[in-house]
């Protein structure tokens, strides 16, 4: 067993499942929290989590297979995904720009399937097998909410203007692509325009408080 890494939620472990390397993603013991209360949650969100990677793939979204679950040790178990992360990718030469089209398109099926991933930043999608995946959909929830979708794209938006500084508006631009093909232009438009509303709150709140 290896541990990759260690959150303030779960750790990740790379190991080994029935003969095969699989990732062990084992949520962590909150002190903070009343222990019952602390038990159920980690066991509803390790359930919760695994039934979207499930979904994910249902609609047509490369995600890990989910092996095992174990409630008591509040673990999943699930496929191991080997390669370089999208972020990793956009900061070489080529910048797999075409690889941002397809995490728009695959953005946008899990938005239509009433699923909003939580955390799409470059460093949750993964280019294994000659094919990118999304990743750790422990902050992932159904909604249908025009709004929710929006607070997804939101933070494609600024993690591409954070983290890739150099392709960020590029990237960008072919992640829109890529949502707008999959999504339909009208519906993409409608969630674009939301996200305009949820940054121009963002610069009042900020302006409001003199920062």
């Amino acid at each position: 067993m290896e541990e990759l890494i260690r959150g303030a939620e779960a750790d990740i472990i790379l190991g080994r499942w029935l003969g095969v390397p699989a990732i062990f993603k084992v949520r962590k013991r909150r002190p903070y929290i009343h222990e019952e209360l602390d038990r159920r949650t980690r066991s509803a969100r390790t359930i919760h989590e695994a039934e979207l990677l499930v979904e994910a793939k249902k609609l047509g979204v490369p995600a890990p297979l989910v092996y095992h679950v174990d409630t008591k040790a509040f673990t999943i178990v699930m496929q191991y995904l080997p390669g370089p992360r999208l972020k990793e990718l956009l900061g070489a030469t080529d910048h797999r720009l075409d690889l941002c089209h397809v995490m728009g398109s695959y953005m946008a099926r899990l938005h239509l399937g009433g699923v909003v991933h939580g955390d799409p930043t470059t460093s949750n999608f993964i280019y294994s097998n000659d094919r990118l995946a999304v990743i750790d959909f422990g902050l992932a929830h159904r909604s249908a909410l025009v709004e929710d979708a929006a607070v997804d794209l939101h933070l494609v938006r600024e993690a591409m203007s954070s983290a890739h500084a150099g392709v960020g508006k590029s990237a960008l631009e072919a992640f829109k692509l890529g949502y707008s093909t999959e999504a339909g232009s009208k519906n993409a438009e409608k969630i674009w325009s939301r996200v305009a509303d949820i940054e121009r709150r963002g610069r009042y709140a900020r302006s409001k408080w003199g920062e």
